[in-house]
């Protein structure tokens, strides 16, 4: 399991596929991870006012999924420590992503998804 990788459009809807992503929601995973980290496994990024920092491929954030391991008092909904979500393993990010949407009845979570991915369609992915 590697640090730090950065897909390609397509490799990213094979690897996402394997990990058990719905085919027909391909293209929406697939923008989200575009418009999230650039496809970067390694992405991070600190929040306005420093109190969350979000994490990987789908920048999974500190405050409510996952466990920044510094002592700040977190929800961590999806029960993992945030550095599982920044290596080349995507079954953790695809497991706490389907939560998050079982959760928020699709993906309104994800700012990335409100503003840029929402209108997609799967012509998004024509190339692949």
């Amino acid at each position: 399991m590697a640090l730090g990788y950065i897909y390609g459009k397509c490799e990213l809807a094979r690897d996402l596929l394997a990990e058990g992503v719905p085919q027909e929601e391909m293209h929406k995973w697939v923008c989200m991870a575009e418009y999230e980290s650039s496809f970067d496994t390694s992405a991070i990024h600190d929040n306005k006012g420093r109190t969350s920092t979000d994490y990987g491929i789908f920048q999974i954030n500190s405050q409510w999924n996952c466990d920044p391991e510094d002592g700040r008092s977190t929800r961590n909904g999806c029960g993992h420590p945030c550095s599982d979500f920044l290596n080349t393993d995507l079954s953790d990010d695809v497991a706490c992503i389907k939560q998050l949407k079982r959760e928020h009845n699709g993906f309104r979570f994800s700012y990335a998804y409100r503003a840029r991915c929402r209108r997609v369609t799967s012509r998004y992915l024509s190339e692949c």
